[in-house]
Parts: C-alpha cells; sequence; structure tokens
C-alpha cells in the first residue's frame, strides 16, 4: 500500500506538479495575508479603548474645575459674612506714666557705686586669700600710684608698718623694681643700684611660698624706733622666743619712712 502511494505522488510530481513549487514569494504572501486578518480582527477592540480613556480625561478636568471654582467659606464664620474688625488697642506703654531720664540716671548711678562699694578689691585680696596679709584700701591706693611715678610723696601718710607690708608685697609677687624702690634713698645707707637688685639671680631671693609663712603677721608688727630718724617693725614670723624678726626701717630727708638695705635685722 505504502509503495503504491508512493508511485501516486511521484506521477502527481512528473505530471501536474511539474511546474508548481512552494517558493519564499509564496511564504511572504501567505504571511502577509494572515497578518491582514489579525489586524482587521484587533481594531475593533483598541477603538473601544482610547475612546474610553478619552471620556476618562475629559471627566476627571470637568470635575477638578467643578472643585475649584467653589468660593471657600472664611473659619469662624459659616454664613460666609464679614467678620467685624477689632479697634486697635492703645499701647500698653502708652498706660504707664514715663520716668524722668534723671531718676534712671541717678538710679543706675546709684547701682553702679553700690557694686563697686561690695566688689572687694582684687589685689587687696590676693594677698589676703593667698594668706600673706591684707592691704588696706589707703595702702593699695598708695602702692599703686608709687608703682607708677616711683614718688616717695605717695608714701607720706603710711607709717613704718605700712611701708613694710609694701615692701614685702612688691617681693612677693615678684616686681623687684617697686621694690628696690620701697628701699631707702639716703645717699649713706645705699649698699647697691637697681641694675644689680633686678639682676640678683633667684636664688637669692625670698621664694613666694617662703613669704606666705615668714610675713604672715606682718601686718600686726610694732614699730619701734630710738630717734625718731630709724627704727625696725617687729613682728612674729613663728612660735617660740627664736620666732621675733623685725624689719630695718629709715626716714628719708621728706619724711617719709623707707625700708633699709638688709632690711632683715
Amino acid at each position: 500500500m505504502k509503495s503504491k502511494l508512493t508511485d501516486v505522488r511521484r506521477l502527481m510530481d512528473d505530471s501536474v506538479f511539474e511546474d508548481e513549487k512552494f517558493t519564499e514569494q509564496h511564504k511572504r504572501q501567505v504571511l502577509n495575508r494572515i497578518t491582514k486578518e489579525e489586524r482587521k480582527a484587533d481594531w475593533l477592540p483598541r477603538s473601544l479603548s482610547v475612546v474610553f480613556s478619552l471620556v476618562l480625561i475629559i471627566s476627571v478636568a470637568f470635575l477638578l474645575n467643578t472643585v475649584l471654582d467653589i468660593t471657600p467659606v472664611q473659619q469662624g464664620n459659616p454664613d460666609g459674612a464679614d467678620q467685624p474688625q477689632t479697634p486697635p488697642q492703645e499701647p500698653i506703654e502708652s498706660l504707664v506714666p514715663p520716668v524722668p531720664e534723671d531718676s534712671e540716671a541717678n538710679k543706675e548711678k546709684e547701682d553702679a557705686a553700690k557694686e563697686e562699694e561690695n566688689t572687694p578689691n582684687e589685689e587687696e585680696n590676693e594677698t589676703a586669700d593667698d594668706g600673706v596679709f591684707e592691704l588696706t584700701p589707703e595702702e593699695m591706693g598708695a602702692y599703686e600710684n608709687f608703682s607708677a611715678d616711683f614718688d616717695t610723696a605717695h608714701l607720706k601718710d603710711l607709717d613704718p608698718v605700712s611701708v613694710a607690708k609694701l615692701y614685702v608685697w612688691a617681693g612677693y609677687n615678684q616686681n623687684y623694681e617697686v621694690e628696690y624702690e620701697l628701699l631707702t634713698d639716703r645717699e649713706e645707707s645705699i649698699m647697691w643700684s637697681k641694675e644689680e637688685h633686678l639682676a640678683m639671680p633667684n636664688e637669692h631671693r625670698a621664694k613666694p611660698e617662703d613669704s606666705i609663712i615668714f610675713f604672715r603677721n606682718i601686718d600686726d608688727g610694732e614699730f619701734h624706733t630710738a630717734d625718731g630718724l630709724s627704727g625696725g617693725v617687729s613682728f612674729r614670723h613663728a612660735d617660740g622666743p627664736e620666732g621675733k624678726a623685725s624689719m630695718n626701717m629709715i626716714q628719708n630727708e621728706d619724711g617719709v619712712w623707707q625700708v633699709g638695705f638688709m632690711a632683715l635685722q
């Protein structure tokens, strides 16, 4: 049976289908026809989709336009009527009686004066806090004025104990120029120059911590003089019979007390 069918196919190819062959051109024609049929079948759904999208866009635009055209009602006023305006209030400052400028200035001056009285002198407190001694306002003023120009007239009203305190205070604060100027200016009593005094090595000077201990009681010292021109300020630096020292004091030609060279006796 199979051989017969094969023979029939060969006979058909040799006779009826001798010149007929399925070429590439035939393939393209078949493909084009199939594509056209598919496009004809899809145009209706696509058209409906486009129409629906346009309708949706137009509806949304119309809805937004309607919402935006609605006038909002003011908060706190449901019927939309204008609220009554509150009359402006008079500033509070106008209700308070003005204070005279002179009174304010005087009050500020009084407050500043009270604050200055209650504020202790920093340099004066420095000595007291360190345990050396406390300078009085008069002594501090004399020291500051004397340090500015070394004029012994600033020391005129100070007693020998106060001058001795200023000498110790200058050395304690390592102000050696003032320390030298507080020494006697009598020619016969000068033992070295200021240059030599300033060039003195530190190991030959009293250390600040030693001054704290040694001169802590000098403000309670007592001055003794035999001739009214020289003397000494006696004070205690330690307990016991050997704990007493004296600082040599000399009065200059202007009647001002100064510390003598080789101050401790």
